[in-house]
C-alpha cells in the first residue's frame, strides 16, 4: 500500500472507530440492563426469545470485535510507519481500538465469568447466527493473554513519550482528534486499574482449561454411550407382531382435518421408549402437509424453507409430512411414518397467519440438528421432539409454555403440552380465544383398533390420560357409540 492509500485507509479507520465506540457503549448499556438475563437467571433457563436476544447481542459484539481487530492489526507496526505525524496518527487509531476492545471485553468477562448459565449460552455454537463454539472462552483467553499485555505495555510507553506531540495535535485539530485522545485517557485508566485481576483471571482460565481438557473427553464418551443406547432402544418393541391402532383409513380421515402448524402428540404401545417414559404422550411432531398446503402461507420461498423443499417433496408420500426430532436428528418425515402408532391428539395453535408462517419457518431452521439425548432445553444445538414445539411456539401470541424442572433439568413433555392446552381451554371464556384448540383425539381402546373420540368427550378423555388412565390396557374401557366420529373443525 502506498502512502496515499495508507492515509485514506487511516482516515476511514479513524471515522469507523468514531462509530464503533458509541455503538459498543449502547450495546454495553443494553447488555448490562439485562432484563432478559435476570429473568433467565431467576427461572434457570433461557426462553427462546431470550435465547435469540442473547445471540443477537453477542453477534453484534462479535462484529464490533472483528472490526476493532482489523484496525488494530493494520497499525500494530506503528513504529515502522514513515513520517512522525503519520506514525502518531496511526498509533492513536490503533491504540484507541485496542483499548476499546480490552475495556469492553474486560467488562463482559467480569460480568459473566462466574455466571454458569450465561457463560454456557455465550459459548454455545449456533449455525443460524454463524457463531462458533467457545466464543466467551476465546474472549477470555485473549483478555488474559500475557503477550497482549506486553504489547499493551509497549504502547503505554510510546503514549508517555509522545504526550507533548499528542497534546499539540489535540490543540491544533480539536474537532478531529480530541474525542479520540480523551477516550484513550479514560479507557487507559480503566484497563490499568484492572491489570492485577489479569493474573487471577489467567489462573482461573488455565485451571478451567485443564479441567475441560481432562474431563471433556469423559463427558463426550458418556454422551456418546447415551446416544448409542438411545438409538438402539428407539425402535425396539416388546412384541414381534406389532400392528398400529391408527389404521390407514383412520389416517386418511385424520389427514382431512390437518393444517400446517398443527401439533401432533403421539403414543405407540408396545414400544420400549413408551414403557420407559413416565408420560403418556411419548412423542410430538409438527404437521407440514405438502407443498400445496404450505403455498398459501407463502413459505415455499422463505429462506429457511427453500433448501428443504426437495426433501419435503421426497417425504410427502401421499398424506403429507411432519417435522420431528427423532434419533439421530431433527428431520422431515412422512405423516404415516410418524403416526405408526396407536394414539394421537391434534392441537392447533390459534395464531395469526403471520405468526403461524414465522413459526413454521423457524421449525425449518432446526432441521439437521442432532437429537438431544440429555433432554437439556438450555442447549439449542441439540433438540428433543417437544423442544421443537417449544422453540417455535413459545411466546407466539398467547402461548407461554412453562418448563418443568426434572432431574436437575428444565424440560417440556408431551403431557406438559397437553396439560397446558387443557388448562388454557378451561380458563378461557371461549375455546376460540385459548392458545390451542383440540382438533382431534384418537385412542386405541383395549386390544382393538383406534377410535376417534367425539368432540364433546375429547377434553374429558384427554384429562383422564394425564391423570393416569391407560386406554390400551385390558379392563374397564369405554366403547364410543360411533367409531367414525371425530373432533375438529
Amino acid at each position: 500500500m502506498d502512502l496515499a492509500q495508507f492515509d485514506r485507509q487511516l482516515t476511514l479507520d479513524h471515522d469507523m472507530l468514531g462509530l464503533i465506540v458509541p455503538g459498543l457503549t449502547r450495546l454495553e448499556a443494553e447488555w448490562q440492563d439485562a432484563r432478559n438475563l435476570i429473568a433467565a437467571r431467576q427461572r434457570g433457563y433461557f426462553a427462546p426469545d431470550e435465547d435469540d436476544w442473547a445471540r443477537r447481542m453477542l453477534l453484534t459484539y462479535r462484529n464490533f470485535r472483528q472490526s476493532l481487530y482489523e484496525i488494530i492489526y493494520r497499525y500494530i507496526r506503528y513504529p515502522e510507519i514513515p513520517g512522525e505525524e503519520r506514525q502518531l496518527h496511526a498509533f492513536l487509531v490503533g491504540f484507541g481500538a485496542a483499548l476499546t476492545l480490552m475495556s469492553k471485553s474486560l467488562k463482559l468477562i467480569h460480568a459473566y465469568e462466574r455466571e454458569p448459565l450465561v457463560r454456557a449460552k455465550l459459548n454455545e455454537p449456533d449455525a443460524k447466527y454463524g457463531m462458533e463454539q467457545g466464543f466467551f472462552e476465546d474472549v477470555l483467553r485473549s483478555y488474559t493473554s500475557l503477550g497482549n499485555y506486553r504489547k499493551f505495555g509497549r504502547a503505554l510507553w510510546f503514549w508517555r513519550i509522545s504526550r507533548r506531540k499528542i497534546q499539540r495535535l489535540e490543540e491544533e485539530k480539536p474537532g478531529e482528534w480530541r474525542w479520540l485522545v480523551e477516550m484513550i485517557r479514560k479507557e487507559r485508566g480503566v484497563v490499568q486499574r484492572r491489570l492485577r485481576g489479569v493474573l487471577f483471571s489467567r489462573l482461573r482460565y488455565d485451571w478451567g482449561a485443564f479441567w475441560r481438557t481432562t474431563f471433556a473427553p469423559v463427558s463426550r464418551t458418556r454422551y456418546g454411550l447415551q446416544s448409542l443406547v438411545a438409538r438402539a432402544c428407539s425402535g425396539v418393541r416388546t412384541t414381534l407382531h406389532y400392528q398400529p391402532g391408527l389404521t390407514p383409513s383412520m389416517l386418511q380421515s385424520l389427514r382431512s382435518m390437518l393444517r400446517p402448524g398443527d401439533v401432533l402428540l403421539v403414543r405407540a404401545e408396545r414400544k420400549l421408549t413408551s414403557s420407559i417414559l413416565p408420560c403418556f404422550w411419548a412423542h410430538s411432531a409438527l404437521f407440514l402437509g405438502s407443498e400445496l398446503d404450505l403455498e398459501p402461507l407463502d413459505l415455499l420461498g422463505h429462506p429457511n424453507c427453500v433448501k428443504h423443499i426437495g426433501n419435503l417433496r421426497e417425504q410427502c408420500t401421499g398424506l403429507g409430512s411432519v417435522i420431528e426430532a427423532v434419533t439421530p436428528r431433527v428431520q422431515i418425515s412422512a405423516l404415516e411414518k410418524s403416526l405408526h402408532a396407536d394414539h394421537v391428539v391434534v392441537l392447533r395453535p390459534l395464531l395469526s397467519e403471520v405468526e403461524l408462517r414465522e413459526s413454521i419457518a423457524d421449525a425449518f431452521s432446526h432441521l439437521g440438528k442432532p437429537y438431544d439425548y440429555e433432554f437439556d432445553f438450555n442447549v439449542t444445538t441439540r433438540l428433543v421432539c417437544t423442544e421443537v414445539i417449544y422453540r417455535i411456539y413459545h411466546k407466539r401470541g398467547i402461548i407461554h409454555f412453562p418448563l418443568v424442572r426434572r432431574a436437575g433439568r428444565y424440560t417440556l413433555t408431551g403431557d406438559d403440552i397437553a396439560r397446558f392446552a387443557l388448562d388454557a381451554i378451561a380458563s378461557s371464556p371461549s375455546p376460540k380465544v385459548a392458545p390451542f384448540q383440540i382438533v382431534s383425539l384418537a385412542l386405541k381402546i383395549g386390544n382393538g383398533e383406534s377410535q376417534f373420540v367425539p368432540d364433546s368427550e375429547a377434553c374429558q378423555e384427554l384429562r383422564r390420560l394425564l391423570e393416569g388412565w391407560r386406554p390400551a390396557r385390558a379392563g374397564d374401557v369405554p366403547e364410543y357409540p360411533d367409531p367414525t366420529c371425530f373432533g375438529g373443525i
